[in-house]
């Protein structure tokens, strides 16, 4: 190469580090797109742009995908005869050389996770460039599970999310039915996959209009909207709890009370209280509706046995759903009053 050809690349490549540094090139299909170490618009697809220095650049490619990695010296010179490194193992040979500048250039074809890791391009034992190579997919179409309120006040909402190689953001969007179609984001996220509603954001008698956006560095993917009014439509309060049961030794009688779920303000609750003695199958409950009312008088139980209670609620007049079952509690009847005049004599 001739003095001019040199001065030309030379400063072809001083321009290239003012603007970010290395050029890296990732093909999809049959078109060959230029990719910067730093992520652009269009490769992170609306991701927040992260910055990486010069020499410890990132790049994300999708499975399958080809991608090829430049050796750039820090002179702005592409090297030949250059040895490449994959999390600390020389690639020997390398996956696919240029001919025309051995090592300057490493092809990976139909790239798989396997081929994530840190790529390393030596010269005369130094480092020249330095990739961190990440390989995934798109986000899979996330699903809303469901909204529930416990209370009629506050609800919660929650999501799938996928297992993946690759860091994927999620944010929950929602609209109200009421023609101004005004877009709003979840006031108060709870991890990565649910939304809490506060007081100031959750209303009766009012229809949301519910998506979720999973988003990584290779594109992002929408759920299909779920339609509900969770604090009307889908009230599931809390369990009862504190069950405890006080045996009558003048009859037999075992009187059984519970405690209301906290946190229910002034949501109307019906009760149900389901007992079985040991002597039944696990499955085989006797149900007794209760009402409001938060205790119950057991009679005719069988004495000398263990018996087993649970307690669930149900809102009064909002839509909704049973609570799951408060904890277990045992009791042990005692004798039978004829047993019990049959000792005394």
């Amino acid at each position: 190469m001739n003095t001019c050809s040199y001065l030309v690349a030379f400063l072809f490549n001083v321009a290239m580090l003012c603007q970010g540094a290395n050029i890296f090139r990732l093909r999809h299909g049959h078109g060959v797109e230029e990719v910067s170490s730093y992520p652009t618009d269009a490769f992170t697809s609306g991701t927040p742009t992260v910055s990486h220095s010069a020499f410890q650049p990132e790049l994300v490619a999708a499975v399958g995908s080809t991608v090829l990695l430049n050796c750039t010296l820090r002179d702005g010179l592409a090297s030949a005869g250059a040895s490449w490194q994959h999390n600390g193992r020389k690639l020997d040979p390398p996956r696919r050389e240029s001919p025309a500048a051995p090592g300057a250039q490493l092809r990976l074809e139909d790239v798989s996770g396997e081929d994530s890791g840190t790529y390393l391009c030596l010269v005369d034992g130094k480092v020249q460039t330095q990739v961190v190579l990440k390989i995934g997919r798109k986000p899979q179409l996330p699903k809303i599970e469901d909204c529930i309120s416990k209370n009629a006040d506050t609800f919660r909402c929650w999501w799938t999310v996928e297992d993946s190689d690759l860091e994927t953001h999620y944010r929950l969007f929602y609209t109200f039915n009421d023609g101004k179609r005004i877009r709003h984001e979840c006031p108060e996220y709870e991890g990565v996959d649910s939304c809490f509603f506060g007081y100031d954001h959750a209303y009766l008698h009012t229809r949301y209009r519910f998506e979720v956006q999973a988003t990584n560095a290779l594109g992002s993917a929408t759920s299909r909207p779920l339609y509900v009014d969770p604090t009307t439509e889908r009230v599931k309060p809390d369990p009862p709890h504190h069950v405890h049961a006080r045996l009558r030794h003048n009859d037999g009688a075992l009187k059984v009370s519970w405690r209301s779920p906290t946190d229910i303000m002034f949501l109307s609750l019906q009760y149900e209280l389901q007992y079985r003695s040991e002597n039944d199958q696990p499955d085989d409950w006797t149900v007794q509706k209760t009402g409001e009312q938060a205790n119950f008088l057991l009679l005719g139980l069988e004495p000398n046995t263990r018996h087993f209670l649970r307690v669930r609620c149900k809102p009064v007049l909002l839509g909704g759903f049973w609570s799951e079952f408060s904890d277990v509690t045992e009791v042990m009847t005692g004798e039978s009053r004829d047993r019990q005049r049959h000792n005394q004599t």
